[in-house]
């Protein structure tokens, strides 16, 4: 190969890695909120905001990925001695695994809306999910990123199986991206 040739290569090789720099986008707000029926209702509680990076163009959905962190740690029902159960080796055991984490391996347009699959990670257990969500460029650059979903909170050892809980968990996760 010629140098010309090793230099107009490393050149492109370079371009293409700043333009795919530039489309990474951080998390600068959002919210992370969950609902759980038991037997005397529903417990509605939160998390700390999510944390992380994106990449979403909605022009070129195949460049997206998403590596988002929530703290576990910040687990919020608003009933002190839940949150400290919940946050026992019994549920979370935030004292050893402080975050959940999401890294997505593939990102596809579904409908008018987005589908995201990838790695979900509670605990030690770590597995495959596709989670849907919406998109919304706003005026100001930014997106507008919300993902509503459910898991079993069994599958991530949360908990055992308890006829006074139940192992569907609703979670409502959103982010504005810059």
């Amino acid at each position: 190969m010629t140098s010309a040739i090793k230099i107009y290569s490393f050149l492109i090789m370079l371009l293409a890695f700043s333009a795919s720099q530039a489309q990474t986008s951080k998390i600068i707000s959002g919210s992370t909120n969950f609902s759980v029926k038991f037997v005397l209702g529903t417990c509605d509680g939160t998390f700390d905001a999510p944390k992380g990076t994106a990449v979403f163009d909605e022009k070129n959905i195949s460049t997206a990925s998403f590596n988002i962190t929530v703290s576990a740690a910040s687990f919020k029902t608003g009933n002190n001695s839940r949150d400290k159960d919940m946050k026992s080796e019994k549920y979370f055991f935030v004292s050893k695994y402080p975050d959940i984490h999401f890294k997505s391996s593939k990102t596809e347009k579904d409908g008018a809306n987005y589908k995201t699959t990838g790695t979900l990670t509670i605990r030690d257990v770590s597995k495959t999910v596709t989670l849907p969500f919406e998109a919304k460029k706003k005026a100001d650059g930014t997106y507008a990123l919300s993902s509503v979903f459910e898991i079993n909170r069994l599958d991530y050892k949360i908990g055992e199986k308890d006829w006074k809980l139940k192992d569907i968990v609703k979670v409502d996760l959103k982010a504005i991206i810059k």
